[in-house]
Order: structure tokens, then C-alpha cells, then sequence
């Protein structure tokens, strides 16, 4: 099976990917950044059996889903809206959000450190993407908002104790959004939930 990754902001394939790879050992995977060009080279690419999206990337999808093709779509701690004013799912206030966008222009470094701690994003990774392509991300994050709704067929995951996403409220605004018990943002646990439904 030919699988096709749309990652999470500052989430980079070579972090991402070995998960990845230990949940489907025999398939083939493809990392894409959270951007609209790399949306753009997914449509390129050709065809993939599966394409998930996760996190800002399952965003991503939601907001442009004839990026996936004819593939099947799973959605990996999806959100609607990512600010917690909006009520679509993210649980950070739209001022943290601008606040972490004004620290990793200052300080990169610690800024990302803090954002992967927060996310329960550990071990941290090492890399975390191009400024221009964080700066898009964190727009997107501050300002993107799609209709509380799945595609037909589309199947979606978050994790019960996720610290940036509301798993409950995302349930109630789409009861086909399953709730890991004990999952948090840390995709680990929600690729073994896919993995588990897919066998």
C-alpha cells in the first residue's frame, strides 16, 4: 500500500515517517509539510491507496479534500478551527497562537521547544521546517476555518487527553470522530488506532 502522510506544523517527515513505519511495516510512505505548495505536490505525485492527514495537515485536507484524489482519508487529530474562541475543536486561545508566532520569529529555538513539550511531542524533534513555511502554518492555525463536517467515507481520530484539541467537543460536532482513550497529540497512539482499523 502506497501512503501518502500530510504532516502537522513544525512536524517534519524524518520524525514522523518511523511511526509511521512501525504501524505498517510492508508499505510504502511519503511525507508532506503542512503548506499549499506541498498540497499542490500531493495532487502531483500520483496515486496513493491512502493519504492521512495529521493535525494541521488534516486541516489542510479538510479545507482543499479533492487534494486526496480517489484515496481513502484518514484524519489523525483533526480540527475545524484551531482557536479556542471559534469552538471547532483547538483548545488554544488565538492570542497564544499569535504570541508563539512573534517567539519563533525571535527566538526559534525555544519557541519550538516549548510548543513541542506543550504537544507532548517527545522526543522532541530535531528540525521542524522552513521559517516561511512555519509563518504559513501559523496563519493557517490563527485563521483557518472549515465547515465542523467529514467528507463521505472519510474517517477521523483524536486522542482523549490531547492538550491542543478538544477530543469531546470534536466528538459532539462530528460524532464519526472516534476518541482514543488515553491518546494524546502525540500521533503514536492515534497511527496504531488507523492501523488497527485498517487490518
Amino acid at each position: 500500500m502506497r501512503t501518502a502522510w500530510v504532516l502537522g506544523w513544525a512536524v517534519p517527515a524524518a520524525w514522523f515517517l518511523p511511526l509511521a513505519r512501525t504501524a505498517f511495516p510492508g508499505d510504502e510512505h511519503v511525507g508532506f509539510a503542512a503548506t499549499t505548495a506541498e498540497l499542490t505536490r500531493l495532487r502531483a505525485s500520483g496515486d496513493f491507496d491512502l493519504v492521512v492527514g495529521y493535525s494541521l495537515g488534516a486541516h489542510l485536507l479538510l479545507a482543499e479534500p479533492t487534494a486526496a484524489g480517489r484515496a481513502r482519508v484518514a484524519l489523525l487529530a483533526p480540527f475545524f478551527a484551531f482557536p479556542r474562541e471559534d469552538g471547532l475543536g483547538g483548545r488554544v486561545a488565538r492570542t497564544q497562537v499569535r504570541h508563539l508566532a512573534r517567539w519563533v520569529r525571535r527566538e526559534p529555538a525555544a519557541a519550538l521547544a516549548d510548543f513541542y513539550a506543550r504537544a507532548g511531542l517527545q522526543p522532541a524533534p530535531t528540525e521542524s521546517g522552513t521559517p516561511e513555511d512555519l509563518a504559513e502554518g501559523l496563519i493557517r492555525l490563527e485563521t483557518g476555518r472549515v465547515a465542523p463536517v467529514l467528507p463521505p467515507g472519510w474517517r477521523a481520530w483524536c486522542g482523549a487527553d490531547d492538550a491542543l484539541l478538544d477530543a469531546a467537543a470534536l466528538h459532539t460536532l462530528v460524532p464519526d470522530v472516534v476518541v482514543v482513550p488515553g491518546a494524546t497529540h502525540h500521533p503514536a497512539a492515534l497511527i496504531q488506532a488507523l492501523a488497527e482499523d485498517t487490518q
